[in-house]
């Protein structure tokens, strides 16, 4: 087996697998080209649009780099370049994606059973925090029954720190959606492993394509006490100006 295999996943995107005998300089390449590796992923995710918009391009620079050092590459990325590469490397990429995925979650079942017996109760501070924050704000509670759910709803975060961290590593049953003037929308969990906070974030901006994950200007999401009246003055001093200033840029190129 090459010290790296290439995949292609629908909604993660490029991943890379690393083999038990890879040397450190594979593991140094693909940081080099903007892949990063979330703490329990078995792979590198390649964070698309950090540093340009061409994932061919990339990819092909990529590949250029580790032949010139010595360090094998097999890759299955139809979507991406016109030859497609072997199917089984990307099959191997995509088993080993979905074995992690069913680990993880049984590992993080006593977590989620902890949050949600002992966490902060999420629709009382939401309502809370919609009477505190400036301007007309609702909130509403979303569940996410499986580990799918869950993964469907992390292309709809504006972060790329703690809260898309959290959302990567941990199991989150639920969250309180919040939305406010001009349907700027945050998005509250509890926060993993710390009881008594949660995790507050920016949701994507309805209607405008943009890649919100590998946006380095995202506004990072924050960690506040689960009680209203002091996670609102967080959230309104140090999370608010952000998020306005970032959706300004957007909405007015």
């Amino acid at each position: 087996m090459p010290a790296i295999s290439l995949g292609d996943h629908d909604q993660i995107g490029v991943i890379a697998l690393t083999s038990n005998d890879a040397p450190a300089a594979a593991h140094t390449l693909l940081t080099d080209h903007g892949f990063w590796r979330p703490r329990g992923v078995f792979g590198s995710i390649l964070i698309q649009d950090r540093y340009d918009h061409d994932v061919p391009a990339r990819l092909t620079r990529f590949l250029a780099d580790a032949d010139r050092q010595g360090i094998g590459v097999e890759y299955h990325l139809p979507r991406i370049f016109a030859d497609a590469g072997a199917p089984a490397a990307g099959k191997r990429v995509e088993d080993l994606w979905r074995d992690n995925q069913q680990r993880e979650y049984r590992r993080s079942q006593r977590e989620a059973v902890r949050i949600a017996t002992s966490g902060s109760d999420l629709e009382s501070l939401a309502h809370g925090l919609c009477h505190r924050l400036p301007g007309e704000w609702v909130s509403c509670i979303t569940d996410f029954a499986d580990p799918d759910s869950q993964l469907d709803f992390f292309d709809d975060l504006w972060d790329n720190a703690s809260l898309a961290s959290a959302w990567m590593q941990f199991r989150v049953p639920r969250a309180a959606i919040l939305t406010g003037p001009n349907r700027l929308e945050l998005v509250v969990i509890d926060r993993p492993l710390h009881r008594g906070q949660v995790l507050v974030g920016a949701r994507s901006l309805h209607g405008i394509t943009h890649d919100y994950f590998g946006d380095d200007n995202a506004p990072h999401a924050i960690a506040v006490p689960a009680e209203a009246v002091r996670a609102a003055h967080t959230v309104s001093r140090r999370l608010l100006p952000r998020y306005r200033q970032a959706a300004r840029r957007l909405r007015n190129p």
